[in-house]
């Protein structure tokens, strides 16, 4: 278990750099839905394999992330040869597209500073001179932004629960949007925690959940 908490730091440190002169919290859209009973407390679990083997190290590291994640929760992973209670579905996305947004266009435009005298009875006249106000927006430019839509989705499965088939009985989606790209292995160590934070959570749940970057806290509301 501390190796795997060692590698979630060492994943989590690369977004702290990579958003390190963001004081900004990072933002996460959780959804929750659960038919969790007491049942199931300490069962073991397996991972259901993607089907694309061109991905099967990247998603291995993300299943260690969501298995230390399970482990703290009081599940465990079956050993080998054993037959899982419960199945783990986990799938991850990211998306990029173009978000159009209006520019302001800032200008230096001068302004008329009057003559005046002064107490000696000496006439200073007027002139142009900066604003001392700054630039001022004089229109806006249409312009476009790109924005990455980080998605991860995670389900548990009985697989003893009736009619005799798997049964979905957690299911939780966490997403992030944020300007520019990001790597997953970026960002997915924080939907991890975010899908299973507070676990199994109020079934229909919606919530904004928020962590510190460089610490790694959870921001509860005050």
């Amino acid at each position: 278990m501390r190796y795997r908490w060692i590698g979630w730091m060492a994943q989590a440190l690369l977004l702290v750099g990579v958003l390190a002169g963001c004081a900004s919290p990072l933002r996460t859209q959780v959804s929750r839905f659960n038919a969790w009973g007491p049942e199931l407390a300490q069962s073991s679990f397996a991972f259901l394999r993607p089907v694309d083997p061109a991905r099967e190290l990247e998603q291995a590291s993300y299943e260690a992330l969501v298995e230390a994640e399970l482990s703290r929760l009081g599940l465990r992973r079956a050993a080998p040869g054993e037959a899982p209670r419960l199945q783990v579905d986990l799938s991850i996305t990211a998306q990029v597209h173009s978000r159009p947004y209006l520019r302001p266009i800032y200008q230096d435009v001068p302004v008329w500073r009057p003559g005046w005298r002064d107490p000696w009875g000496r006439i200073h006249p007027g002139y142009w001179g900066a604003d001392p106000f700054g630039p001022r927006i004089v229109g806006h430019q249409q312009a476009v932004a790109t924005v990455q839509t980080s998605t991860l989705r995670l389900r548990l499965l009985d697989t003893l629960a009736q009619p005799p088939q798997p049964r979905t009985v957690f299911e939780s989606t966490a997403r992030h949007r944020a300007s520019g790209t990001l790597a997953l292995p970026q960002i997915v160590p924080w939907l991890v925690r975010a899908v299973l934070a507070d676990f199994p959570g109020q079934n229909g749940q919606v919530s904004e959940l928020r962590f510190d970057v460089r610490t790694g806290e959870l921001l509860r509301p005050r």
